[in-house]
C-alpha cells in the first residue's frame, strides 16, 4: 500500500473511530441517567466495516515486521474488521470463520498468564496452551484442555483426555515442583472443560457438559448433577448446558449450577447442604469474593440475567436461598460469562461484550465495552492488570484507571495496552 493511500485510510479510520465511540459513550450515560425509555436517538453505526479486510492486511504486515506498536497508534483497535459488509462478502465470511476462543485465562506471578484457544478445523476442534510473557507470547503445549489455579498455595493443574497433571508454583515453562499425575476416566463430549485444583494438590474441581465432577487419585466423583428418579437406571448418557462451579478461597464450599436446576452448595466432599435459586431463568454463574464473606450467584433468560450476593454465614447445611430477604442485588442486567473478585469489588463479564465492576452491594463501579461474548478472565496479584478473552479469538490486556483514548468505549479510563488475536493458526497482536 502506498505512503499516500494508507494516510487515507489512517484518517478515516480515526475519524470514524471516534465519532462511533464518542456517539455511543453519550447514549448509554444518557440511558443510565434517564432510562433506555427515555433515549429517543438512533443507535451508532460503526461505518468503518468496508476498511476492516485492508486494516488487517496491514496489521499482519506489522506483525511480521515487529512494528505493532507503531501500527496500533496509527490505527486504534476495534472489532469491526471482522464484522460483515453490505455486500456480505466470501471473504469476510472466511475472516470470521477462522477466529479462534480465548477460553482459559490462568495468572501467574506478575503480569504473565497462561492461555488456552481452540481452533475449528474441518475434523474437530483443536487446543493450544500459551504463555503470555510481557509482550512475548509462545506455544507451551497442544492437547491442554483446561488450566486453572488453585485458589491459595499457587498450585496449577492441567487438564488432558485421561489425564491430570498437578504442579506447585507452574511458570508454563517447565519450573515447578510436580505434585501429582493422575488419570480420570470422564469422557469430554466437545472437550470443553474448566478446572480448579484445591489448595492441598490432592484433588480438583472438574466443570464440563458431561457433569461437574471431583477428581483424585481414588477417582472420579460426579456431584452434579445427581438425578434421584426410581426409574432411571444410572445408564442414560448425561450431558448438561451451562454448567458452572466455584470454590470458596478456603475451599471448604463448593457451588455448582446448570440449565436445569439452581445453584447447588456443597461441601468440600460434594454433600450437598443446599440450594441458592434462580432469580432468573438459568444458572449461568458463581463466584466468592476475595475475602470469601459473600458468594454470588447469576441466572440468565436469553442475554439478560440477574446477579444476587449471599452472605457466607448464611451458608450452611439446609440452606435454601429462594426469597430476596436473604440476598442482595448485585445486578440486573448481565448474562455473566466471566469474573474475578478484586478485594474491593467485583469484575463480571457479560454476553454483549461489556466487563463491568459492581460492588458487594450492587453498586455500578465502571463499564468497559470489549465486543463479542466474554469468555475468560483473570487479574495480576496486584490487582493492576486484568486480563479478557473473548468468543471472538480476542484476548485483552488492560491496565485499570491508566487512562483511555478516543477511541474506547468505556467510563472506567482503563488503558488496553494491546490485544492479541487468535486467527487461523496464529496469534497477531494489535
Amino acid at each position: 500500500m502506498q505512503n499516500q493511500e494508507r494516510e487515507a485510510l489512517k484518517k478515516e479510520w480515526n475519524e470514524k473511530g471516534e465519532k462511533y465511540a464518542k456517539a455511543v459513550n453519550d447514549m448509554v450515560a444518557f440511558a443510565e441517567a434517564h432510562g433506555w425509555d427515555a433515549y429517543k436517538g438512533e443507535e451508532p453505526v460503526d461505518e468503518r466495516a468496508h476498511l476492516g479486510e485492508a486494516v488487517f492486511a496491514l496489521l499482519k504486515e506489522a506483525n511480521e515486521r515487529g512494528e505493532t506498536a507503531k501500527f496500533r497508534a496509527d490505527f486504534p483497535p476495534s472489532n469491526v474488521i471482522f464484522e460483515d459488509e453490505a455486500d456480505d462478502s466470501d471473504e469476510k465470511d472466511k475472516i470470521g470463520d477462522k477466529l479462534g476462543n480465548v477460553d482459559q485465562i490462568c495468572p501467574l506471578g506478575g503480569e504473565n498468564v497462561l492461555f488456552v484457544v481452540s481452533q475449528s478445523y474441518p475434523e474437530g476442534w483443536r487446543k493450544k496452551l500459551y504463555l503470555l510473557e510481557g509482550e512475548r507470547v509462545s506455544v507451551i503445549a497442544e492437547g491442554v484442555i483446561a488450566v486453572g489455579k488453585s485458589k491459595r498455595n499457587e498450585i496449577y493443574a492441567l487438564l488432558r483426555r485421561g489425564e491430570i497433571e498437578l504442579v506447585k508454583g507452574y511458570d508454563g515453562k517447565g519450573g515447578g515442583e510436580p505434585i501429582a499425575k493422575f488419570s480420570h476416566d470422564v469422557e469430554l463430549t466437545y472437550d470443553e472443560a474448566e478446572i480448579l485444583p484445591f489448595n492441598d494438590g490432592k484433588k480438583v474441581l472438574l466443570v464440563a457438559h458431561d457433569g461437574i465432577f471431583l477428581i483424585s487419585q481414588s477417582g472420579a466423583k460426579l456431584i452434579h448433577p445427581i438425578y434421584e428418579d426410581e426409574d432411571d437406571d444410572g445408564n442414560a448418557a448425561l450431558y448438561i448446558d451451562m454448567a458452572n462451579a466455584t470454590l470458596s478461597n478456603d475451599n471448604a464450599l463448593i457451588v455448582a449450577g446448570e440449565q436445569c436446576d439452581d445453584h447447588i452448595l456443597m461441601d468440600s466432599e460434594g454433600e450437598r447442604l443446599g440450594d441458592i435459586g434462580a432469580q432468573s431463568s438459568y444458572p449461568h454463574f458463581c463466584l466468592f469474593s476475595a475475602d470469601d464473606t459473600q458468594l454470588i450467584t447469576n441466572s440468565c433468560h436469553f442475554y439478560n440475567g440477574v446477579t444476587i450476593g449471599v452472605d457466607r454465614a448464611l451458608l450452611k447445611r439446609g440452606v435454601q436461598i429462594y426469597r430476596d430477604r436473604d440476598f442482595t442485588l448485585v445486578d440486573d442486567e448481565m448474562r455473566v460469562y466471566a469474573g474475578v473478585a478484586t478485594q474491593d469489588f467485583y469484575i463480571l463479564g457479560d454476553a454483549y461484550g461489556y466487563i463491568r465492576a459492581v460492588g458487594k452491594d450492587g453498586r455500578k463501579i465502571w463499564r468497559h465495552y470489549l465486543g463479542g461474548t466474554i469468555k475468560s478472565m483473570a487479574i495480576s496479584e496486584d490487582g493492576g492488570v486484568l486480563f479478557v478473552g473473548t468468543y471472538g479469538g480476542r484476548l485483552h490486556k488492560l491496565r485499570l484507571g491508566a487512562g483511555q483514548d478516543s477511541h474506547t468505549i468505556s467510563n472506567g479510563n482503563h488503558k488496553e495496552e494491546f490485544r492479541l488475536i487468535a486467527f487461523e493458526d496464529k496469534i497477531y497482536r494489535w
